[in-house]
């Protein structure tokens, strides 16, 4: 049983905290009534019944705003049953068939348990109730008006025997929906149901080219110039009193190398917002060569982006309101104490925040042009650096000029326009929280940031993007 996404929502659910406390009580009621299947009958597909149950608890109280799992009426159930179960949940014919004999097992249950809601309907008329229910249940399954027009689609691909839960598979069937003519489109989303399509179905064929697609999409972005094989130094290719120089230049390892020995071996105070006073900002801005007035931390990104990096990596624990020094997973030493360990803290802390940037949400300070950011910083990375502005319009200049195949900026789509603006605000937060320089327009990093990068190219290669 598949849920449609996104699902339809009723403008009268309950606070977070209500909500919390139902999800809760739908976890231990299913629970125990997993349990209390197998005890009746060893043999009975428990886990089934109750995935089966766990979506139709989660729906009544989501779109039908009946967060008690005891609660039911005939109005609940039919409505649930015949009316949101097919507008929203992608699922074969015999898994309808199978919705209300469990239903009507954990009505049973609820019964023998003491959970029946006084407002429900008299336990007595349940049967009954269920009896009818089970052919307008399959008639409402059959029906394609009952359902959304994405239910359709996908209901139709689950038909073909695609796996939805499979990104892959999924994408495949969708690239052979999106290349049918437009009348057949219409006829699938209405009907759920193509009976002699223009181009027949074949998962093989489909996987392949929504693979080759996706290559496509993720090409090397059109607003930065090629990168040559081996540009850009690497850490390894130092020596290492060259090495650590590096990592000490970077203001942000800098900074937080700051924070650390401000807070030393004992606590610090923090405000009522988890951050550094006034006093102690202004102390790490004024060690770092641009004093200036501090109202708030989170004002200034070149503090708060290895602060949070410093919590996030565990060098940093808050307790109320005080801060204290943690070893971290690899243990901060000064570079005049050991050059070498403060190379391994350095790299340790840029690949933090690389990995954390990468896990977030957009809103949440995360990256929002991967995978093209990823590219762009290699970019920085290499002798030149990066200039976004510097390779916008392709567009060939002068009398006898190969013609270009290429749009200019002008011909740009918006889609496009948007991929340069996010890396933009991508390298423009890194910036400001001191990982990355810029010289006027032109953003550089280093052999230490390109270190960082490698290990997360490693990390998206045995994970994929976005994965701590």
């Amino acid at each position: 049983m598949s849920e449609n996404s996104p699902r339809e929502r009723s403008s009268h659910e309950p606070d977070p905290a209500t909500q919390e406390q139902w999800q809760q009580e739908r976890e231990n009621v299913l629970s125990e009534y997993g349990a209390w299947r197998l005890t009746a009958d060893e043999d009975a597909p428990a886990a089934d019944e109750v995935r089966t149950l766990e979506t139709l608890l989660r729906l009544k109280a989501e779109q039908q705003a009946s967060p008690e799992p005891g609660l039911w009426t005939e109005e609940l159930a039919t409505e649930l049953l015949t009316e949101v179960v097919p507008r929203t949940v992608i699922q074969p014919r015999e898994h309808a068939m199978d919705m209300v004999p469990t239903l009507g097992r954990f009505f049973t249950y609820l019964g023998q348990t003491g959970r029946w809601a006084a407002d429900s309907m008299p336990p007595q008329a349940a049967p009954m109730m269920l009896s009818s229910l089970e052919f307008a249940t399959l008639e409402a399954a059959d029906d394609p008006s009952r359902r959304s027009f994405s239910t359709n689609i996908l209901g139709h691909g689950l038909a073909l025997g695609v796996d939805l839960e499979d990104d892959d598979e999924l994408a495949g069937y969708m690239h052979w929906y999106n290349s049918l003519p437009d009348d057949e489109r219409v006829e699938l989303s209405d009907t759920g149901r193509l009976t002699d399509p223009t181009v027949p179905f074949d998962r093989d064929e489909s996987l392949r080219a929504a693979r080759e697609e996706n290559l496509r999409s993720s090409s090397w972005p059109w607003f930065l110039p090629e990168l040559a094989d081996g540009d850009g130094i690497t850490v390894s290719q130092l020596g290492t009193d060259q090495e650590s120089q590096v990592y000490a230049d970077n203001s942000f390892v800098a900074v937080a190398a700051g924070i650390l020995d401000l807070v030393g071996d004992g606590s610090r105070r923090i405000t009522a917002t988890q951050a550094l006073t006034r006093t102690d900002c202004s102390a790490l801005l004024e060690a770092t060569g641009t004093a200036r007035t501090v109202r708030s931390m989170w004002q200034h990104p070149e503090i708060a982006g290895p602060w949070i990096t410093l919590l996030d990596g565990g060098w940093l624990s808050l307790t109320g309101t005080r801060v204290r020094r943690e070893p971290g997973p690899v243990p901060y030493v000064t570079r005049s104490d050991d050059p070498e360990k403060f190379v391994e803290f350095g790299h340790a802390l840029l690949t933090a925040t690389m990995f954390g940037r990468d896990a977030r949400e957009a809103d949440d300070g995360g990256f929002r042009g991967m995978p093209d950011t990823l590219a762009a910083l290699l970019v920085a990375c290499s002798e030149q650096g990066l200039d976004l502005h510097e390779n916008l319009d392709s567009a060939p200049q002068g009398a006898g000029a190969q013609v270009s195949l290429e749009p200019t900026a002008a011909q740009r789509s918006i889609e496009e326009w948007q991929r340069w603006s996010n890396v933009q605000v991508d390298l423009e937060g890194l910036t400001e929280a001191g990982v990355l320089t810029r010289d006027g327009a032109r953003y550089r990093g280093s052999a230490a940031v390109m270190a960082a990068l490698v290990a997360l190219i490693k990390d998206q290669e045995t994970h994929g993007p976005g994965t701590d």
